[in-house]
């Protein structure tokens, strides 16, 4: 038997909360509302350990996670050591080419080292290695940090922006992408590397 502690039923677009926003997101990336009305009713029932959403022919079921989440807001710090502008484009098109020298599955990551003459970013795998330098605007001190690629490219692709604004504090500290507006906010956390040949 499961026991309902609430149960509410919403349009997806009116009242939703930060939970309930991403997981119209989900649906919606995932094509699971396309199948049905997108004005039809969502219910949402919560037991102990659990939420689910119901619509159309579709139950969705996820488990609450215990105890305290991150503290978004104190993540989101606008305090940073350095701060890069750099074309998106470019950038994105050099992260490109070297996940081209890895192998599916391997967690190599692309060493990104900041100076007053550029952004040069490297990496090495059993295919090759890869050496480029970008031109770009610094403020800040000199920083070397390295980042798993696929995170860099899944931010900076969704981004219209022609440049694009890197925030970072030190090499163990999450990357902020994001704009003066803070119209959109991307975290990147970074990964340990260990030599850059």
């Amino acid at each position: 038997m499961v026991a309902r502690i609430h149960h509410q039923k919403v349009k997806p677009e009116l009242h939703l909360s930060m939970a309930e926003n991403l997981l119209h997101a989900f649906c919606q990336q995932h094509g699971i509302l396309a199948a049905g009305d997108a004005d039809s009713d969502v219910t949402i029932s919560f037991t102990e350990k659990h939420i689910v959403f119901e619509f159309d022919k579709t139950v969705v079921v996820s488990r609450l996670i215990e105890g305290e989440y991150f503290k978004i807001d104190q993540m989101l710090s606008s305090d940073y050591e350095t701060k890069v502008k750099v074309n998106k484009k470019e950038f994105l098109s050099c992260i490109d080419r070297a996940t081209l020298l890895v192998k599916e599955g391997d967690k190599k990551p692309i060493i990104v080292n900041i100076t007053d003459n550029g952004m040069e970013l490297k990496i090495n795998s059993a295919l090759g290695s890869m050496n480029e330098e970008i031109d770009i605007q610094k403020q800040g001190k000199d920083l070397m940090i390295g980042f798993n690629p696929k995170f860099l490219i899944d931010a900076l692709r969704v981004i219209d922006d022609e440049e694009v604004d890197l925030y970072m504090v030190n090499p163990k500290a999450p990357c902020f992408i994001k704009n003066v507006e803070e119209s959109y906010i991307y975290l990147i956390l970074p990964v340990n590397f260990t030599t850059v040949a």
